[in-house]
């Protein structure tokens, strides 16, 4: 079983994709992964190796703590206060349209 923490890095990379406009097929080809094996790191049923992580960070040009950034104030829902970085992914991937 993939612990929470595990699913909100897969659900920061899912949000770092849709705010690059890149879709799930392409950036697991660049992975050389499958597109299933992709979707399960997004929704948490699998984790993510460092590897890919260092690729994903080259994909979204974005540094490493982009990653695991408020992970742990995400995890603790009763100190989240205003807006988190999956909720300004979201809003960024709806302006993009």
């Amino acid at each position: 079983m993939i612990s929470e923490k595990a699913m909100l890095v897969g659900n920061r990379i899912k949000m770092m994709r849709l705010a690059k406009g890149l879709r799930q097929k392409h950036v697991a080809d660049m992975l050389t992964i499958s597109q299933s094996n992709m979707s399960n790191i997004e929704s948490g049923r699998s984790g993510v190796n460092i590897e890919h992580l260092f690729t994903l960070q080259e994909i979204f040009a974005c540094s490493m703590n982009d990653f695991f950034v408020d992970i742990e104030k995400s995890a603790d829902k009763s100190s989240n206060k205003g807006y988190t970085v999956e909720d300004l992914f979201k809003i960024v991937a709806k302006l993009k349209g």
